[in-house]
């Protein structure tokens, strides 16, 4: 009997060996995040880029509706994992806090984002939320920096309660030799370069690391128009809500080359301090938005403007060029498997072009930016790390861009603060299987434009451009 029970025993420890063993193997099969956090002790860098109005029917990889050819997206999706069920909010401003807090909109300042300067002196976060910039900065150590499209509000340094948005810049009683209030530099970026508003709103200038990059009292007032610069059209929107003051040497159609230039500088200047620490690289690109002014040529001497039969499809075509720069700034410096490299857009496209191509924003999804409608908030999605996720592989299930916070924490290895992330789901073992499901999101909540209704206005400027706005929300574009 002692001898049977003995066998049993051993039997048994053989039995639970065997089930680990099988477990390990099939996490290393399936490539897991907490496995490859195990093997790969050094942090990875993170490129993650995001688009402007750039639905998932303006990249040829998803639906073959797009009428733009776009190589370095094509190239990108063969050299990594693309997720054909990923979501955002509707619109600009919300998507951007979705993004960096890991929150929806409504945990944060405004329930439909925060757009400009306002009089509570601050950004999109609440006190006690943290950014992902915030969390890979004090957490791991990474150098961060943001280049573009802000979008999320901040505070306007100045002496009085009242701001003055007809002379933003000019204003005596506005301080700008101190900082934006609540601006990149406050909520865990070390390095910024960056437009309140984008290409479409006042003030037309840049703020480096917060400060406005210019001398205000050369700042001129800009009126809706064209206006030739020296590397293409700029324009402004027409009506009071864009007019406003800026730098005199203001060019939209510039504005996506100046982001590729000041992501290389930081970049290079990181690798010559000794690029020790991991870096997080945060670019939001002015295109495809209006005011549709793609430049002539871009930094290689391509033709940018005209190519296509509007400047819209032109403007989809810079930004394939400008993820080609980025990407080839990644390999060219040898960093391709110490970098993950992400790719998105804020929301839905801007629906079916008007013209002789068949171009749909959209694809074969209803609706377009703005809607409920699931073409208003699907966008593309695509994430590469040579050497780490598999390349050119698609994944089904739904994911959320509130879901990147969660991913890029469990991807590096740092907690999820309280307070952050509350409506962030980690898929980081999905990217390396689809067969990895468990734990993903079944539902994602996104919403409609206030009182849930949506008016779209279509209109044509004199170069044949088509523009679209909301006339129950004139600042969102």
């Amino acid at each position: 009997m002692q001898r049977f029970a003995a066998l049993s025993l051993a039997l048994i420890l053989l039995l639970a060996i065997s089930d680990a063993i099988a477990e390990t193997d099939t996490s290393a099969k399936d490539g897991s995040a907490s496995e490859q956090n195990s093997i790969n002790s050094k942090k990875p860098n993170i490129l993650l880029i995001l688009a402007d109005d750039v639905g998932t029917g303006d990249i040829p990889y998803y639906w073959n509706s797009s009428g733009v050819e776009m190589p370095n997206l094509d190239r990108l999706s063969s050299m990594g994992v693309t997720f054909m069920d990923a979501h955002s909010t509707p619109l600009c401003a919300p998507s951007r806090y979705m993004l960096l807090s890991g929150n929806y909109a409504h945990r944060g300042l405004n329930p439909f984002g925060t757009w400009s300067f306002n009089a509570d002196d601050r950004n999109q976060f609440l006190d006690g939320q943290r950014s992902i910039a915030e969390v890979l900065k004090e957490e791991a150590g990474y150098s961060t920096a943001m280049f573009g499209k802000w979008h999320m509000g901040a505070g306007l340094p100045r002496s009085g309660s009242n701001i003055n948005v007809t002379h933003l810049l000019t204003e005596p009683r506005h301080d700008w030799s101190q900082p934006l209030i609540d601006g990149p530099q406050d909520i865990g970026f070390d390095t910024s370069f960056m437009t309140i508003s984008g290409i479409q709103g006042a003030p037309y200038a840049f703020f480096r690391n917060g400060y406005l990059d210019i001398d205000p009292s050369e700042a001129i007032g800009w009126e809706g128009g064209w206006y030739r610069m020296p590397h293409g059209i700029s324009k402004i929107q027409f009506g009071e809500g864009s007019k406003g003051e800026g730098d005199k040497d203001w060019d939209s159609s510039a504005y996506n080359m100046i982001l590729v230039n000041e992501t290389t500088k930081f970049i290079e200047n990181h690798l010559d301090s000794g690029g020790e620490d991991p870096f997080f690289a945060y670019v939001a690109m002015g295109a495809a938005h209006i005011p549709h002014s793609p430049p002539d040529r871009y930094l290689n001497g391509d033709k940018v403007a005209k190519v296509y039969p509007d400047r819209h499809m032109d403007m989809l075509l810079e930004m394939d060029k400008v993820v080609g720069s980025l990407v080839s700034l990644i390999e060219d410096k040898g960093l391709a498997e110490d970098t993950i490299i992400i790719f998105a857009s804020d929301n839905g496209g801007l629906g079916r072009n008007r013209y002789s191509t068949p171009h749909d924003s959209s694809g074969p999804l209803r609706g377009l930016k703005g809607m409920i409608y699931e073409g208003g908030h699907r966008i593309p999605m695509t994430i590469r790390h040579d050497g780490s996720f598999p390349k050119n592989e698609e994944r089904s299930h739904m994911v959320g861009l509130n879901d990147l916070y969660a991913t890029i924490a469990d991807l590096v290895g740092v907690p999820v603060p309280n307070l952050s992330a509350q409506d962030s789901v980690s898929f980081a073992n999905y990217i390396f299987s689809e067969l990895n499901t468990n734990g993903l999101r079944e539902e994602l909540v996104t919403f409609a434009v206030r009182n849930f209704q949506f008016s779209v206005s279509l209109y044509f400027d004199i170069t044949h451009t088509c523009s679209i706005f909301a006339s129950q929300f004139p600042n969102s574009h």
